[in-house]
């Protein structure tokens, strides 16, 4: 060959179909994808339901409204949604085969109640080496069939789990608050509460089984600080199958401190650097935190201090709770002086990103903002809140002077013998304005409250009890077709003080906003149960 030569140019060999005469490629068919696609009709086999029954069926609970995933596991839908049309799409058999390949996949509109679903499905496969491309119509039937929960409800084994939350506290109930509060806005946590009872103090949780049990009480635990006990009752049992039927109870005994409350820590509490003194909660989540109520004058942290709940429950006869928080008093602050003037920048604390400590030992002097324009009077005393206060801030504290029962002989004898009992406590800031202030902060809101239980109490009736048990479940999300009239007095109350709390404490907002964060990531890792498949079948562009 010459270099000048031009290599030959290939061409590939075309025949044309034996049917319509089209030229194509060579094939084992000899045939057009076309007339493949006429001659193989893909709608019977896609048709075909399992074990080679001629309809396709999709069941639907009906109680519950809900659509069969798989025979054990049944979610909401809408009609004609798309994830109705996912569920729909995982009980067409021929498209769980490798050769088959989902293309586009929409809805035919059907009535509603015509107890048919209809879609339009493209799919693509190879047939003797030629690919081919239909689209087909594929009908579903609809089938009631119980789900195994509501199922479960219309037999005398209702339920295999029960979880007990308490909080044994007569005064205030803030802690069950931020616990309604943190259900209501996690609706895959209590997804699984087949029902909820309102109790004395606390509420009665039903669960279907122990894991669901477990998860819950593990989502409670991050909330709140409590004490997780289990037992276990057998119901009956069957000696040929060598099977039991059992159910457990979860009792969740909640630490009764709730934020801000004023504790006594007896001298004989072991492990606890504040022993013997008066302190202050400033945090409740998982574990309990104390800050001295008249700390020394040397470093801040050595005044503070943090519990569990194992902790707590070891010695709980040392902890006790002299005030609550419906108890503090209004104080004016006349004049602050850090105990630590050299850490001092002149700044106030704002924030994480301030660039200040959150709490500095600080010398106050305070009279009460009642007594403006009466009496002198004014007190001294060394308060956490040097970062948060200047001269002119109104803050709440409590007032041991006027109080009854700190001069008891029992309790200056749990005090440590360097213990001086302070006059006031300061615990936090108070909102500039007068009104945004949390409800019931003084003792005369505290009696009209008292004041109001007692009218309560005896208007109390038997036939009230169900109307309350659907309030509360109402609060805690899982009623959400509630009308805002139905909730009572006393759940008005205690939303209002819960959220007063939350508008004049934007930290405590801040954590319980990333609490729920957290626990929406929690509740999303347990709504499956394991071995499950969860995946939908993609669209294979």
């Amino acid at each position: 060959m010459s270099p000048t030569a031009t290599p030959p140019v290939l061409t590939s060999v075309q025949i044309p179909c034996c049917l319509c005469g089209t030229m194509i490629l060579p094939n084992a068919a000899n045939q057009c994808s076309t007339c493949l696609a006429q001659e193989f009709n893909l709608t019977e086999r896609l048709q075909r339901g399992p074990a080679g029954h001629k309809h396709i069926t999709i069941h639907q609970c009906r109680n519950c409204r809900r659509f069969a995933r798989t025979p054990t596991r049944y979610e909401y839908a809408e009609h004609e949604s798309p994830e109705l049309l996912s569920i729909c799409l995982k009980h067409i058999p021929a498209l769980n085969h490798h050769d088959l390949h989902l293309v586009d996949a929409s809805w035919i509109w059907t009535e509603p109640h015509c107890m048919r679903l209809k879609l339009r499905l493209t799919v693509r496969t190879e047939l003797l080496s030629v690919i081919v491309q239909q689209r087909v119509m594929v009908e579903l039937h609809v089938q009631f069939q119980m789900c195994p929960e509501c199922n479960r409800d219309f037999t005398n084994r209702t339920w295999h789990a029960l979880v007990q939350v308490r909080q044994v506290r007569n005064d205030s109930k803030k802690g069950l608050a931020a616990l309604e509060m943190a259900l209501a806005k996690n609706k895959a946590i209590r997804q699984h509460v087949l029902k909820v009872d309102t109790k004395k103090n606390g509420f009665d949780f039903y669960f279907l089984s122990n894991t669901h049990a477990q998860t819950f009480t593990n989502f409670l635990q991050r909330v709140a600080a409590m004490r997780i006990q289990r037992t276990t009752k057998m119901v009956s049992a069957d000696n040929h199958s060598n099977t039991a039927n059992m159910k457990t109870t979860f009792m969740a005994q909640m630490v009764p401190l709730c934020r801000d409350d004023l504790v006594l820590i007896h001298r004989k509490a072991a492990g606890s650097k504040l022993a013997g003194s008066l302190a202050i909660v400033t945090k409740v989540s998982s574990t309990i935190q104390f800050v001295g109520a008249s700390p020394k004058r040397t470093h801040v942290s050595d005044s503070m201090m943090e519990l569990s709940a194992d902790q707590y429950y070891k010695t709980e006869k040392h902890y006790q709770m002299l005030q609550a928080g419906h108890r503090l008093v209004r104080f004016v602050v006349l004049d602050v002086e850090l105990c630590d003037e050299q850490a001092s920048s002149g700044q106030l604390y704002e924030g994480p990103n301030s660039g200040v400590e959150k709490y500095a030992l600080a010398d106050v002097t305070v009279a009460r903002e009642s007594d403006f324009g009466v009496n002198d009077e004014m007190f001294a005393c060394v308060t956490h809140l040097g970062h948060w206060i200047a001269a002119g801030d109104v803050v709440l504290g409590y007032d041991l002077v006027n109080s009854v029962g700190t001069d008891d002989w029992e309790m200056q004898e749990q005090l440590h013998g360097g213990f001086t009992l302070p006059d006031v406590v300061l615990v936090k800031k108070a909102p500039r304005n007068k009104e945004t202030a949390a409800v019931g902060v003084d003792e005369q809101q505290g009696q009209k409250r008292m004041t109001k239980k007692r009218e309560r109490r005896k208007r109390y009736k038997e036939g009230r009890k169900q109307k309350e048990l659907e309030e509360t479940a109402g609060r805690m999300g899982f009623f959400d077709d509630m009308n805002e009239e139905q909730v009572d007095e006393e759940g008005e109350d205690l939303d209002v003080d819960f959220e007063a709390e939350l508008a004049n404490d934007p930290e405590l907002a801040a954590e319980l906003l990333n609490l729920e964060r957290d626990l929406a990531q929690l509740g999303d890792g347990d709504v499956v149960p394991e071995g499950e498949d969860n995946q939908v079948l993609e669209e294979d562009n």
